[in-house]
């Protein structure tokens, strides 16, 4: 049942033929949601629709962070799903992570099976670290997650790809649904660690010149090193994150002064 005009929009995108939500390469694909870019009142929009195998994903993600949470000897409580996912994506949280220092980008509509935010022009930053742009920009990622961790919250899958570029230069965080209030060791090494591993991928130069471009902004924020379980929790997550030969030797970089 088609109860609103977003709905009817959506489902009439779905069935225009040049953008059946096709995956564009500056949004990465998403295992959770289909994506689409298209014009909503002469304003380009991106248009996020659950898939139907999204639950599954979200219940293989939390199931994960709660079992890693016990190799590592941290128990941990899973990740909040459902309509606090919701909550998290939507206008109020944005409102608060902006107050904080952490820019997202501008939401036009929301329910629970999908959003609608402003477009990006510049891609997501692991494309951007695809195209040379290194130091500046991973920096500025390290002080993102430092504001938050400041303000008491995680994001708890803070992969590179989480992270929008603008024509400008500016860095805006997206995909907001498992952020948690949370300030104990292992819900911040996940964030580290995640989006260490969401780049260790790359040739080592590559790799460690980002590395520590995203510890000198985290630092700069919360006048601290990585949380000590960062670098563990790095390794584990990067033979799903960035199965690569170079993972490896990345993986024996001497990274223990970050910590």
């Amino acid at each position: 049942m088609l109860n609103s005009s977003i709905d009817i929009l959506i489902y009439y995108i779905m069935r225009m033929n040049s953008i059946i939500w096709t995956e564009k390469s500056l949004y990465f694909v998403n295992w959770q949601r289909n994506i689409s870019i298209t014009e909503m009142n002469g304003r380009k929009v991106v248009v996020k629709k659950n898939k139907s195998s999204r639950l599954f994903h979200d219940y293989i993600l939390v199931l994960a962070y709660t079992l890693l949470s016990l190799i590592v000897c941290h128990p941990a409580s899973p990740p909040r799903m459902g309509r606090t996912m919701v909550f998290n994506e939507g206008f109020k949280m944005r409102r608060m992570l902006n107050e904080i220092g952490v820019p997202t980008p501008s939401l036009v509509s929301i329910s629970e099976n999908w959003l609608i935010e402003d477009y990006i022009d510049g891609g997501n930053l692991y494309c951007a670290f695809l195209r040379g742009l290194d130091t500046f920009l991973a920096f500025r990622a390290g002080k993102i997650t430092g504001r938050l961790h400041n303000a008491g919250y995680v994001f708890t899958d803070n992969k590179s790809q989480n992270y929008l570029v603008t024509s400008h230069g500016s860095l805006l965080r997206t995909d907001l649904s498992f952020i948690q209030q949370e300030k104990s060791v292992y819900p911040r090494s996940m964030d580290i660690g995640s989006f260490l591993a969401s780049v260790i991928g790359f040739d080592t130069h590559k790799y460690e010149s980002i590395q520590n471009a995203f510890f000198a902004g985290y630092n700069a924020e919360t006048k601290q090193p990585f949380p000590y379980l960062s670098i563990a929790i790095r390794n584990v997550l990067s033979v799903g994150l960035s199965p690569t030969p170079s993972i490896i030797k990345n993986m024996l970089s001497n990274s223990l002064d970050l910590l």
